[in-house]
């Protein structure tokens, strides 16, 4: 069972991308904050769920305005399942929630049409809604239509009696002379109303009996609706990130042009655009290297964001995809490392490797690791990555890792490296900085190419950091000595 801690979505831009949703009923925003992770064993269930998303998004464009008219419904739908549980349990409901599951049924009624619409166009599968004429002829009786919930006198004979008893007493007291007359008429309905109310709960009791058999569908339309709320914000997601459905494959990981939209957005903001990634993962461990400033840990977290939405339902944020199921996505990030542990930050990679890696070897797994290690010195670091590396390759797991440390992807089974600065000319950038007078750093990045290559035969890791000594004109003494040690 994948379970992702709210810093390890907020790390890879999940949390990112579930804040750009909205969510309009109390059903699918709550569906939004509880995510769930389909399963393997839950393909067929999440193959239905790509259909619709996918179906839904292709339409976006046609059913605006249909889709515009299904949200301000469900924005106007009450949390109605503690009531449903109540009538469930037979005990007696108030007149508020009666009003609140009236008004429910009654959007329901709207919005069962506008469904039909919708699947018209986008051939829905297992997404279907109860009728609520049942339901909505016991909170209405007599079909007023009407958007307040009212008891009319008809419901039972002794009602009509109490509230025309009710009714006289009120214009004998409203032409009452004495205020003896009006103490006794006021006393009088008192008890009039008393016996009102113990009328009226005979039949909000009643109404909840009839209710009763209705609410495991009406329980079940709940849910419906978080679903087709849900369906409709994933479909504007793909729109809006390029969405594509992938291939569900029994082990292969291909992601075609990937993209991260927290980072396209940030990226977009600064007049500058996400470069997207292409990466190919099979079982066993693969190695990503690069300048520090490079976008190892992009790319990384990139795979664990777009395999984190397929296993949620949505479309992925590539132009092509063919990817597998996972039982478990554990990460190994520096930055979510434990220190409450009394251990170094050596210790704690450690231990927190430990605790993965019983999960990964548990269930087919993707397994990340950023830069592990980096807590030692880069000797002993460099060893260690080159063990764990082996390891991997052996265990039933789609494993990805990023280091900086050389001799580690002649372990892997795979290796790809960042293109970064392979291409720039460094006196380019020099002659740049010089007319500009830009930020050194700023300048290095527009021209960083952050897309992945892979690496055929023995390759150490790229020797960026020496091009942006130049780049930077670092002292010509100091320089001079890097080179030569080069």
């Amino acid at each position: 069972m994948i379970a992702i801690r709210f810093e390890e979505r907020e790390k890879i831009g999940l949390q990112y991308a579930l804040d750009t949703l909205h969510g309009c009923s109390p059903f699918g925003i709550e569906k939004i904050r509880r995510l769930r992770f389909y399963s393997p064993e839950e393909r067929a269930e999440l193959e239905t769920e790509l259909y619709n998303v996918e179906q839904s998004a292709k339409a976006a464009d046609e059913l605006k305005n249909v889709y515009d008219k299904i949200c301000l419904l469900l924005c106007q739908m009450k949390e109605i399942r503690g009531t449903l549980r109540r009538i469930q349990a037979m005990e007696c409901p108030d007149h508020v929630e009666l009003f609140e599951l009236k008004n429910y049924l009654q959007r329901m009624e709207t919005l069962i049409p506008l469904l039909q619409q919708m699947d018209e166009v986008c051939h829905l599968r297992d997404l279907t809604f109860h009728d609520p004429a049942a339901a909505l002829a016991v909170l209405d009786p007599e079909r007023t239509r009407s958007r307040g919930f009212y008891i009319p006198d008809s419901a039972s004979p002794r009602l009509r009696e109490i509230r025309q008893q009710k009714k006289q007493v009120e214009e004998e007291l409203y032409h009452a002379e004495t205020d003896a007359r009006k103490d006794e008429l006021r006393t009088k309905r008192t008890r009039i109303c008393a016996e009102e109310d113990s009328e009226e709960m005979k039949i909000r009791q009643s109404m909840g009996s009839q209710l009763a058999p209705m609410v495991g569908d009406l329980l079940a339309d709940t849910d419906a609706v978080g679903r087709l709320d849900f369906l409709i914000q994933k479909a504007r997601f793909a729109v809006r990130y390029g969405g594509v459905r992938p291939e569900i494959t029994d082990g292969h990981l291909e992601l075609v042009d990937m993209v991260n939209p927290e980072l396209c957005d940030l990226l977009q903001e600064r007049g500058r655009s996400f470069v997207p990634v292409t990466i190919s993962l099979d079982r066993g461990a693969t190695v990503i290297t690069g300048a520090n400033m490079g976008g190892k840990s992009v790319a990384m977290k990139t795979v664990a964001l777009n395999v984190l939405l397929l296993q949620a339902g949505f479309l992925v944020c590539a132009k092509e995809a063919r990817m597998p199921l996972f039982h478990s996505v554990k990460m190994l990030f520096d930055d979510l490392q434990s220190i409450q542990s009394g251990l170094s930050g050596f210790g704690s990679e450690i231990v927190q490797f430990q605790k993965a890696l019983d999960e990964v070897e548990d269930g087919f797994a993707l397994f990340l690791l950023d830069e592990f290690a980096r807590g030692t010195n880069p000797d002993e670091g460099a060893v260690i990555v080159q063990a764990v590396t082996r390891y991997l390759n052996g265990v039933d797991a789609i494993s990805l890792l990023t280091t900086h440390y050389d001799k580690v992807a002649e372990n892997a089974n795979a290796h790809y490296q960042i293109i970064g600065l392979r291409d720039v000319d460094p006196e380019a950038i020099r002659r740049e900085l010089a007319v500009t007078g830009d930020d050194g750093i700023q300048v290095i990045a527009r021209h960083m190419n952050y897309g992945l290559y892979r690496v055929e035969g023995k390759s150490d890791c790229p020797r960026d950091a020496l091009n942006i000594c130049r780049m930077l004109s670092l002292k010509p003494e100091i320089l001079a000595q890097i080179e030569q040690a080069y």
